[in-house]
């Protein structure tokens, strides 16, 4: 009697087999057909590695633009981003304001004033270094008027 369950239970486990294998092909099967639809008819496996070697790719090149910009931004701050120009008559004598004194400045208020004076009979131009807004030279009234101006430009 043992031997007849044995038997029975041992070919429906093969019954069951049979049906896990054709679940299984049938599964497989759709599983093809869709990749083959993802993919356009080609190796769509192929495909997705194709596409993560590029996505690799990119983000090399994203670092090395990353890298570019941060070496622009630091050589942007030494550039001149604050422009403060006043004209005056430096003598009283002349009617068009042809002196002028210009502040060219940096982010951190570092550059230059450049001051012209100009006379009937002369001209000089002078110059001097400024740091964080102040110059260790004295500095005339219109001279402190542009590098205000220049600082207070965005």
């Amino acid at each position: 009697m043992q031997d007849i369950y044995l038997i029975i239970f041992s070919i429906i486990s093969f019954i069951i087999a049979i049906i896990s294998l054709y679940i299984s092909f049938k599964i497989y099967k759709k599983y093809e057909k869709t990749m083959s639809k993802l993919g356009e008819g080609k190796d769509f496996s192929e495909m997705l590695s194709k596409y993560i070697e590029q996505v690799n790719k990119l983000n090399e090149r994203d670092d090395q633009i990353i890298e570019v910009c941060n070496n622009i931004n630091k050589e942007l701050t030494k550039c001149i981003k604050k422009v403060g120009l006043i004209r005056y008559d430096a003598f009283g004598n002349t009617k068009n304001n042809l002196s002028f004194a210009l502040a060219l400045l940096d982010r951190e208020n570092n550059g230059i004033i450049i001051n012209s004076i100009y006379g009937q009979d002369n001209s000089n131009v002078y110059s001097k270094p400024i740091v964080k807004g102040t110059s260790k030279y004295n500095l005339s009234y219109e001279e402190k008027e542009a590098i205000k101006k220049a600082m207070d430009s965005k």
